[in-house]
């Protein structure tokens, strides 16, 4: 089985891709496939990634590290919102087809998602395999099936 710490860091990338493909579209004036990308996009972080993050990954950290309110994990956690709140306002802006706010927030989004993904790659997910009973591979299964899902 692939590491977890790979799994997670290559869904980094999937969603990534998929964000741009949204871009791209809004940037060509196709709405509806911007739509659809971004929806694809949202639901992989929202509804896979950052529900594994939440309810497997984080845990296991915090309980290696000394228990819950470690202040890494409450960053990750913060970060979660606050990009939650911005996904749903970059819908907004593809159903108003306004392109220039939803570029706007774009720029935003992809600064702190790339911050926030170099924080859990350097500092989460190499300790990850050490931190699950199972070495991750529960939690990897779950991310690689949700992107199987998605791709079916």
């Amino acid at each position: 089985m692939t590491p977890i710490d790979q799994i997670m860091q290559q869904d980094h990338e999937r969603l990534d891709q998929l964000l741009e493909q949204s871009a791209q579209a809004v940037g060509k004036d196709a709405w509806q496939e911007a739509a659809q990308f971004l929806e694809a996009f949202r639901h992989g972080i929202v509804d896979g990634h950052m529900v594994v993050e939440e309810s497997t990954l984080f845990p296991a950290f915090e309980l290696q590290e000394g228990g819950e309110d470690h202040p890494l994990t409450a960053l990750l956690r913060k970060g979660h919102q606050d990009l939650r709140v911005f996904f749903e306002e970059m819908a907004e802006a593809i159903a108003d087809q306004d392109a220039e706010t939803f570029d706007d927030l774009l720029s935003t989004v992809q600064t702190i998602l790339k911050q926030h993904d170099a924080k859990e790659e350097t500092e989460l997910y190499p300790y990850l395999a050490a931190a699950l009973a199972d070495q991750g591979e529960a939690a990897g299964k779950r991310i690689l099936d949700f992107e199987a899902e998605a791709t079916s």
